[in-house]
């Protein structure tokens, strides 16, 4: 994680927790299927409300464009989130993307690694002594420039979380699994810091 990033990471964290590293992540491509790792728009955290840079109107007309010429809109509506046991053997073997409900814990992790905003938006995934925290910086959209306002999202105790791995069709996404039995995928392009922190 470059270092003003990081930096920016560190005002949202609470004092008595080490920072031990962080990456950035991103929605797993949708893949149109029942197991999907997309997200209902309503479930979403809206994000860095109120902030904007230069560049944010342009910036999201192009990203708009781009989703909708890559078919990669979120497709949440094909989504069956389901905790059935019978269900879940099945989208072990086709390594699924997502199972569990949409309260399951692995459904609140998805929410909180796809937020909305009207900005432009890195989340990134900070990893405490204690917990997983989600942490979300403005950047200028269509950019890597970093904005001033940062906000502090959903936070995972590390004893909820099971196991990590990586899918066997992306290099860049890693499912994580909870204590609930349920699981979610988010893209990690920083798969060798990932690594590091989750070996």
């Amino acid at each position: 994680m470059r270092p003003e990033l990081q930096e920016r990471v560190f005002t949202v964290l609470p004092g008595n927790e080490q920072f031990l590293g962080g990456v950035d992540v991103y929605r797993a491509m949708s893949s149109g299927k029942e197991d999907d790792a997309d997200m209902p728009l309503t479930r979403r955290p809206e994000v860095l409300g109120g902030h904007s840079m230069p560049g944010d109107k342009l910036g999201g007309l192009l990203s708009a464009f781009f989703s909708a010429a890559s078919y990669n809109e979120p497709r949440a509506d094909k989504v069956n989130a389901t905790g059935d046991p019978a269900v879940r053997g099945q989208r072990q073997k086709k390594n699924g993307l997502f199972f569990g409900e949409w309260e399951s814990l692995a459904g609140q992790w998805l929410a909180a690694g796809q937020p909305r905003s009207r900005c432009g938006v890195i989340t990134v995934l900070a990893l405490t002594s204690s917990h997983l925290r989600f942490v979300y910086v403005q950047r200028r959209r269509g950019g890597s420039r970093l904005g001033d306002a940062v906000e502090p999202g959903a936070a995972f105790h590390r004893s909820l979380l099971s196991w990590t791995r990586r899918t066997h069709n992306r290099s860049d996404s890693f499912q994580f699994g909870f204590t609930d039995a349920s699981w979610g995928t988010l893209t990690i392009p920083s798969s060798k810091e990932f690594l590091q922190l989750f070996p």
